[in-house]
């Protein structure tokens, strides 16, 4: 019994003291310190990430990531109106700009005035020019010697027009009669394949009226108001071109107060001016350079004979052009000699160095004629 009790008394006394001596070392608070001190730093650790993540967002939001090899996407490095825009790499900020990667097959509500003489051209609120919406992509091959060809007066037979559409390469660009039939459709139709159009409107030739260009032929003799309105009656035939080239008028571009208020006009409505330069004398290209808007000239008619080898001869004589200048362009007619000569010419084109570019490309880049 004594044994017994003697043995519970030290058990007594072991608990006890070992309850004594956890309170003498025990500091109250210890664990919860340790705890906040963890907390502490994960949030520390969570904060600078997020810091690091906002500093990251902010550089590629302003373009400034450090890295010079960064594409800048500043506007001055933005494609010009028409151009492909190139395909941008992953995590890279979009350009906020709207570039055509092709031609519109429809035409623009936006961009179209409705008038007694039909849907007319303007520039629209957001500065969109028919010379530059309607014109067909830019090529990238780095090509320096560009030949541009203008097939013109289009849409008066039926066939040929078809041929020309169908047939021709892409950048062949196309030019309509204002007496053509069936416009609208053959416009959708050459956008479609790629083309880029243009109307061809009469003006007076030095042999008026004994060669008579028709009833909307602007004449010098005309008021600028009977001018302005014949202009807009052609300008109303259909929609979605480029521009405008003369058919015709010889005497009428080299007659300065005649030309300059139809220039005018065109620039007003965002439109670009080819001059077919049926006359050494012309003033229309260099009078639409002197206002600033965009313009071609042509370089020589192909198929004046319609003969393979006489067309073939000429589209040789726009390569030594392009060869020496950087730039040449044609015009030719639809008639089937001419488009056959111009797709074997152009088969073999790029294998020469040269490259076949829609008219729009080389706008106010020629050396104007002296």
């Amino acid at each position: 019994m004594n044994n017994l009790l003697i043995a519970w008394a030290f058990s007594l006394i072991f608990v006890v003291g070992g309850i004594l001596l956890l309170e003498a070392t025990y500091t109250p608070g210890e664990e919860t310190t340790e705890a906040t001190t963890l907390a502490s730093d994960t949030d520390a650790q969570a904060v600078e990430e997020a810091e690091a993540n906002s500093t990251v967002t902010d550089e590629v939001a302003s373009g400034n990531t450090g890295d010079s090899a960064t594409p800048n996407t500043s506007p001055a490095a933005l494609p010009a109106p028409g151009q492909i825009v190139e395909a941008q790499e992953p995590n890279q900020p979009s350009a906020s700009i709207s570039i055509p990667q092709s031609i519109p097959i429809e035409a623009i509500a936006e961009m179209l005035e409705q008038s007694n003489f039909g849907p007319l051209p303007i520039i629209a609120e957001d500065g969109r020019k028919s010379s530059d919406i309607y014109a067909a992509p830019r090529s990238h091959d780095g090509n320096t010697r560009r030949i541009a060809i203008l097939l013109t007066d289009l849409g008066k037979k039926a066939r040929n027009t078809k041929r020309a559409v169908e047939d021709l390469p892409a950048s062949v660009s196309l030019a309509f009669s204002v007496y053509g039939s069936g416009l609208h459709e053959w416009g959708q139709k050459a956008r479609r394949a790629g083309h880029e159009v243009f109307l061809a409107v009469p003006m007076e030739p030095t042999n008026y009226p004994q060669n008579d260009p028709g009833p909307l032929t602007l004449l010098t003799t005309q008021s600028t108001r009977v001018k302005l309105n014949l202009l807009r009656s052609s300008l109303g035939k259909f929609s979605g071109y480029v521009g405008i080239t003369n058919l015709m008028g010889s005497r009428f571009t080299a007659a300065s107060d005649s030309i300059r208020p139809i220039l005018d006009e065109l620039k007003r409505r965002g439109l670009m001016f080819v001059d077919n330069r049926d006359s050494k004398y012309s003033l229309a290209a260099s009078m639409a350079q002197g206002i600033n808007m965009p313009w071609a000239v042509n370089n020589g008619y192909i198929d004046n004979d319609l003969n393979a080898a006489s067309i073939a001869a000429q589209l040789a004589e726009l390569e030594k052009r392009a060869r020496a200048q950087g730039t040449a362009m044609g015009i030719a007619r639809a008639y089937p000699v001419t488009v056959r000569a111009i797709q074997v010419w152009a088969a073999t084109l790029e294998e020469r160095g040269y490259s076949l570019v829609p008219v729009s490309s080389i706008a106010g880049q020629q050396a104007l004629p002296r």
